[in-house]
């Protein structure tokens, strides 16, 4: 992952929400996600910079590349480095780092460790990931409402942050209804081939990989950000994490099969 941050502004659509602060964002229901909002600004930081100090900076002087509105509050700092990418709400005061922005990696998982201030469609309030399990290689998160906390039940979403089930008791008493969940997800994915899928979807390769890869330039049917080694994120390693090298190590040993497979149809 390159360093680099960019700056998303809500759209001409979504007016009505422009210079809110995040908490009057949440209150009103309003997604902060990066389908409501379009790209103005794409910059590379010095090496001592923090994403505190690029704001002050934005503030400052307008750049000459930056596009849209001004600069401030309702805004959202996308910022990437080495250890990976975080997003910050431009709040009057602050930045407000909140998690589920926009696809975190090629599989579109949005969920990380112990990230705050989630927003689940269909939930009220921000939710936070505090514990994970993996049902038969999908990776599950139990987030908490970060208002109410113990007033309302946790909930359990997939890795994309979508609401599988309610989950007072936490992952023991729900995992039957996760391997369920997951066998039904899979039903519905249709079995192809990686040749038929680019066949059908001549942009599949971009798409699996624009997740990860910061450049376009960089898209060529490799994902290459996958770690070698388990990140250690909030005190934890990271079971996404394990669970991507462990798919991409089987991914390697199926793919002299598949390339046979492929030879064998063609001829």
């Amino acid at each position: 992952m390159i360093n680099q941050y960019r700056v998303f502004q809500i759209k001409e659509v979504h007016h009505q929400h422009w210079a809110k602060s995040y908490v009057q964002q949440v209150e009103d229901g309003f997604l902060i996600h990066h389908q409501n909002y379009q790209s103005a600004y794409k910059g590379k930081p010095a090496s001592s910079d923090t994403p505190m100090t690029a704001r002050k900076r934005l503030e400052e002087k307008r750049p000459n590349t930056f596009i849209g509105r001004a600069f401030g509050v309702g805004d959202v700092i996308v910022w990437d480095e080495e250890k990976g990418r975080k997003f910050f709400y431009v709040d009057k005061e602050e930045l407000v780092e909140f998690g589920g922005f926009m696809d975190a990696d090629a599989a579109g998982n949005t969920v990380v460790y112990m990230v705050p201030n989630y927003q689940i469609d269909g939930k009220t309030g921000t939710w936070l990931p505090y514990d994970s399990e993996v049902v038969e290689d999908v990776c599950f998160f139990m987030m908490r409402n970060e208002q109410r906390k113990d007033a309302v039940s946790p909930i359990v979403v997939d890795s994309k942050g979508i609401f599988v089930t309610d989950a007072p008791n936490g992952f023991e008493n729900v995992r039957s209804i996760l391997t369920e969940y997951v066998h039904r997800d899979k039903k519905k994915q249709p079995n192809m081939t990686e040749h038929e899928k680019c066949l059908t979807n001549g942009t599949y390769e971009r798409a699996r990989e624009s997740g990860t890869e910061q450049n376009y330039d960089m898209i060529d049917g490799c994902v290459n950000n996958v770690p070698k080694k388990p990140r250690r994120i909030g005190g934890r390693w990271s079971v996404l994490d394990r669970l991507h090298i462990k798919q991409a190590e089987r991914k390697q040993k199926e793919q002299p099969q598949q390339q046979q497979q492929e030879r064998s149809r063609k001829n």
